[in-house]
């Protein structure tokens, strides 16, 4: 567990409260392939419960800087729009201490300015601040 799960958990359950959903969003890397487990210890000095994978090949998940938190905010549209309500795109990167990297605030600022709402939460008054800002149209 991160040092940042708890503040992430805790900032999905106030976005619950405030009607949103945010979900985890993994990035990152592992290895796929055949898996089988290792009942004893091999001469390749395998020992017993460790996990070998043949053909093995990297996995990639994600998009390099795609914020800790993704998910919808509900929004009333205007009376001429129907007055139907929409999901507006939402992403929250979370920080608890320390600071987004590049690709973190272009991954921002990309979803900002397709109309989506992002930003970076280090608290509770963050994630509202930014699930509260409205959603601007693109140009």
């Amino acid at each position: 567990m991160s040092a940042e799960t708890p503040l992430m958990r805790e900032l999905q359950i106030e976005a619950s409260r405030l009607g949103a959903r945010l979900f985890r969003q993994n990035t990152g890397m592992a290895w796929v392939g055949k898996v089988r487990r290792i009942a004893r210890a091999m001469k390749v000095q395998v020992g017993a419960g460790d996990v070998v994978i043949s053909g093995a090949r990297p996995f990639h998940a994600g998009i390099a800087g795609m914020s800790d938190l993704g998910g919808w905010v509900p929004v009333v549209v205007t009376p001429e729009m129907v007055g139907s309500t929409v999901a507006v795109y939402a992403q929250v990167e979370v920080k608890d201490g320390g600071r987004a990297t590049a690709e973190q605030l272009r991954w921002i600022e990309a979803v900002g300015k397709a109309g989506g709402l992002a930003g970076i939460a280090r608290n509770a008054a963050d994630l509202r601040s930014i699930l509260a800002a409205k959603a601007v149209p693109k140009e």
